[in-house]
């Protein structure tokens, strides 16, 4: 079951400062209540309560952000200065984490994978150890877990099951119960249980899987209502995000649980946006930071899908999952900011790129830009859908090597060249070689030029549709640079490079590798 976010319009228009009044000055910069004490270091926001002057200032550092309100959209965050990129927006400590409703063996404290076969002696859920079984986390619902052993089997086994469907709702609605300030600031987010009707195979899971059992098996009935479980449940589904460790650049990552950030959930989405997100796997906070310069007055934005779909298969998602249109810059354009990202080559002259005739209407036909046929919506579908299912295949065999001739065979034939599916191969290929052992037989020449062409393309499209940092820009970026560098050593030894080009040319690579590390020092946490 995905994790969802909060979902808000996406609109292209920047705002000034002039242009976002609609939230008092005399307004907590979070809660939007009125409230006069102003934070004497940064001079810039008010605040309510002494909770959420801590929410704004940790460590002699004032978050420059605040809430406001945009009428298509409703409450959004803004910058109360300029932000200069990987500077911190926020840190937003979360109000619930726990394990996706089907799971791997997880601890319930840690959130990371067991193995060890060690259990919780009173509600036999795996756990790390000791130490975690004694958690504050855990210790809130150990009893309560305890009271139905039967599902708990299911977690022994070494493949996702739904042992773990009722914890992380069961988590929320201690938290409903408790009625503190993170309830309150949680309970602002939509459930959009209204639309729960749009998905009933998935309700009537969670009816059996979800509802039924805490308050039928657990005994909670007393305690929580139905609507008060499917509450938590739209909360969880609608707002909360994927928690994935490692989060690093090029490194391939597991998923292990899922987390409501209330703060966080604010923030609009934006195919292109400004901001990003890093979930620290000790503590569970979140820490939000500029990928470009904001300016003052400007709303701060996050991605809710990966910038590598297409616009027609993004967007779909997007009103599936969180239930309203995107119209931002990149969806309006049926290019996707030049790139071609989801054409197809024209089936009829060969030659022109078929694209949506309006990216924002979800059954347009598709028109070539050359000899203008056109095509329907459901046949590109199923075109990609073929295509992709082929991509999968190569991707569960390991086979990466095949990779090559997969993009060598649907490149300029039956795909666009910069076709989602393609730069999604070739962002695989390129994991696959950085990560795999080094073969001395295929350093040659030849090899390194493919390498650098491979990592060019790659970045040449990710740059355009997902400008700013981003680790997957880091990646690309790194790749790009290492293997120039490791070609024009190899092309200077050989004396096909005068000195003066190699200085120039290795002085400028080596210099963004050295940015790129700085870069990976900012946004790494340390071990506990």
């Amino acid at each position: 079951m995905p994790a969802k976010k909060n979902a808000k319009h996406a609109c292209d228009k920047k705002k000034t400062a002039k242009e976002t009044k609609d939230s008092d000055e005399d307004s907590c910069f979070l809660c939007l209540a009125p409230c006069t004490a102003r934070c004497s270091y940064c001079n810039l926001v008010n605040y309510c309560s002494e909770e959420h002057f801590r929410l704004h200032r940790q460590d002699e550092y004032c978050f420059p952000y605040k809430s406001g309100r945009i009428p298509e959209k409703g409450r959004v965050l803004f910058a109360t200065r300029d932000i200069k990129p990987l500077e911190l927006v926020l840190i937003d400590p979360g109000t619930v984490v726990g394990p996706n409703y089907k799971s791997e063996p997880v601890c319930l404290q840690c959130l990371r994978i067991v193995e060890t076969g060690f259990k919780c002696p009173t509600c036999q859920f795996p756990m790390c150890g000791q130490n975690c079984v004694e958690g504050v986390r855990h210790q809130q619902e150990c009893e309560i877990l305890s009271q139905d052993l039967e599902r708990t089997k299911l977690t022994s086994q070494n493949i996702p099951s739904h042992g773990y469907a009722h914890v992380t709702p069961l988590r929320m609605l201690l938290l409903m119960e408790s009625s503190g300030e993170k309830w309150l600031r949680t309970n602002q987010l939509m459930d959009h249980l209204e639309e729960k009707d749009v998905h009933p195979d998935e309700w009537s899971w969670y009816e059996s899987h979800i509802v039924d059992f805490l308050r039928k098996d657990l005994k909670l009935a007393s305690r929580f209502s139905n609507e008060d479980i499917k509450h938590a449940i739209g909360l969880l589904n609608v707002n909360a995000v994927c928690l994935q460790f490692p989060k690093m650049i090029g490194c391939p990552s597991t998923e292990v649980g899922k987390g409501c950030y209330p703060i966080f959930a604010i923030m609009s989405h934006h195919c292109i946006c400004n901001a990003r997100y890093f979930v620290d796997p000790n503590t569970f906070n979140m820490y939000v930071r500029a990928r470009v310069n904001i300016q003052a007055g400007e709303e701060l934005t996050v991605q809710y899908l990966s910038a590598l779909n297409g616009t027609h298969r993004r967007r779909k998602k997007i009103r599936e999952e969180w239930y309203f249109d995107c119209t931002c810059k990149r969806c309006s354009d049926p290019t996707e900011c030049g790139t071609y990202i989801s054409a197809l080559k024209c089936i009829n002259c060969q030659v022109g790129s078929m694209l949506p005739s309006n990216s924002l209407d979800y059954s347009s036909n598709w028109t070539c830009v050359k000899c203008h046929s056109e095509i329907e919506c459901d046949k590109v579908e199923c075109i990609v859908d073929y295509i992709e299912n082929e991509l999968n295949q190569i991707t569960n065999s390991s086979d990466f090597q095949k990779y090559q001739d997969f993009i060598k065979e649907y490149s300029g034939i039956i795909l666009h060249p910069n076709h989602f599916l393609l730069t999604t191969a070739r962002r695989n290929l390129m994991q696959y070689l950085c990560y795999s052992p080094p073969d001395i037989n295929k350093s040659d020449q030849q090899d390194l030029k493919f390498r650098v062409d491979l990592c060019k393309s790659f970045y040449d499209v990710l740059h355009k549709i997902d400008p700013g940092w981003s680790e997957l820009g880091m990646f690309g970026q790194r790749e790009l640079h290492f293997s120039r560098l490791s070609l024009l050593q190899r092309d200077f030894a050989l004396g096909s490079v005068p000195f003066a080009e190699f200085s120039v040319k290795s002085r400028d690579s080596i210099q963004i590798l050295k940015k790129i590390d700085e870069q990976k020092k900012i946004i790494t946490f340390k071990k506990e």
